[in-house]
């Protein structure tokens, strides 16, 4: 076989790697187990080890009426072909008489003595081996691990594909993958989700974010409720007599039969059982203590859709966000602080995050490696008895964020500085 060079082997890997256009002719993928693998380019550690040193492990195929197919070492054969190797000149292993359970068994076990395999690959193995009737003990039993684990995997797998590109791309704990396969009709709901998961792991001070499974399954309760109300609403009153709209709500105060029709283009309010306009409803009330009957019908009743739960979802959000930006504009930009200083620092220099330190006389200037997103000065003047500091608010800082930072020290209190109530 040629040895190649450093050159060559550095344009070899720029090439993409296709292993239904590099195997050899008479080998056959197999249509479960060729799916594990994410798609990856070539890897050119892997190209000089082959190059330099040889294979060291066989590959592994079986024999089929149809050819030979690979089951194990897919990776390492698509990287010889990239070589130029020959059929001749790999190491193979072809197994006879090998059942289809049997090949996925060896490929999986074969996969996991290398320990290379994502969790994503993880969850397509223990889908093919759910597929081939496989119980979840006996998957554990295989992979050495436990029934919960491969159900974690299965919950992922069977979230839609979309779903699982984003899961996979933000790296996200696979606990979150139970929450998010709740909301498995709500594929807008999910993303909602997963945004909200991205946003907090990137800023602690993330408005709205889940930081944890628990705060994601509140979340997922929360809007299975809400679509379960509005169900109700619509079983009981149907949609809006005007737009034919599904997503309606009650008002939470004053009259329990006054409907409102949530989208946009609409805002229509009715009288649920009579389907009167609210307003004529009200007229036709005080027409009847004087001896007058007005009269007015409208139809129906349905289901919720996904996108009638999407519209509710980011109703909700816009909802909060207007109340988060009125709470901000509550906030004062100068307040006090509960803490001493040093309390406020130690974040910031934590870690070593120190990049440049200055001292002149009784002045001290400190350059941070990682920044923060908050601008604020602190003044040990003017504050009275139980405070620690003056906080005045910089420019291009949030007042919100600064709050959150400040709070999220006063409730450590790393100094004690706070009398402990009795």
């Amino acid at each position: 076989m040629k040895k190649h060079t450093e050159e060559e082997l550095v344009k070899i890997a720029g090439k993409k790697l296709n292993l239904n256009k590099l195997k050899d002719k008479h080998v056959l993928l197999h249509p479960e187990i060729s799916k594990w693998r994410d798609t990856e380019k070539p890897d050119l550690p892997l190209l000089r080890s082959l190059n330099n040193n040889g294979q060291i492990s066989a590959v592994i195929f079986r024999k089929i009426k149809k050819g030979t197919q690979l089951l194990a070492g897919a990776r390492r054969y698509a990287h010889m072909k990239l070589l130029g190797w020959t059929w001749d000149e790999i190491l193979t292993d072809v197994r006879e008489k090998l059942s289809d359970r049997d090949a996925m068994i060896l490929a999986l076990e074969e996969n996991l003595i290398r320990k290379d395999m994502s969790p994503m690959e993880e969850a397509r193995a223990v889908n093919s081996l759910l597929k081939g009737k496989m119980s979840i003990k006996k998957i554990a039993a295989l992979m050495n691990t436990s029934p919960s684990w491969v159900s974690s995997r299965k919950s992922l797998f069977e979230l839609p594909e979309k779903t699982r590109k984003l899961f996979e791309k933000h790296d996200l704990e696979f606990g979150f993958s139970v929450p998010l396969r709740m909301l498995k009709d709500l594929p807008d709901a999910q993303e909602t989700l997963i945004e909200k998961i991205v946003g907090a792991r990137s800023d602690r001070y993330y408005s709205g974010g889940v930081r944890t499974i628990e705060d994601a399954e509140e979340f997922v309760t929360k809007i299975l409720k809400q679509i379960k109300d509005l169900e109700e609403l619509l079983l009981k009153y149907g949609p809006c007599p005007i737009c034919q709209g599904k997503d309606i709500s009650k008002r939470s105060w004053g009259d329990e039969e006054r409907l409102h029709c949530n989208a946009e283009t609409c805002g229509h309010e009715w009288h649920g059982i009579t389907k009167e306009p609210w307003e004529f409803y009200e007229l036709k009330q005080n027409a009847k203590e004087m001896g007058i009957e007005l009269v007015e019908e409208a139809p129906g009743s349905m289901k919720v859709t996904p996108k009638a739960a999407a519209d509710m979802i980011i109703r909700e959000e816009k909802r909060q966000r207007e109340a988060a930006k009125e709470e901000e504009e509550k906030l004062p930009e100068k307040f006090r602080s509960k803490v001493r200083i040093l309390a406020l620092l130690e974040p910031m220099i934590a870690g070593d995050n120190i990049q440049k330190l200055s001292v002149q006389g009784d002045s001290i200037t400190i350059q941070l490696i990682d920044k923060l997103d908050v601008n604020f000065t602190a003044l040990r003047k003017d504050y009275k008895a139980g405070e620690k500091a003056r906080i005045e608010k910089s420019y291009s800082t949030d007042v919100k964020d600064l709050h959150d930072y400040i709070n999220a020290i006063t409730e450590k209190d790393p100094y004690d500085d706070i009398p402990k109530k009795e």
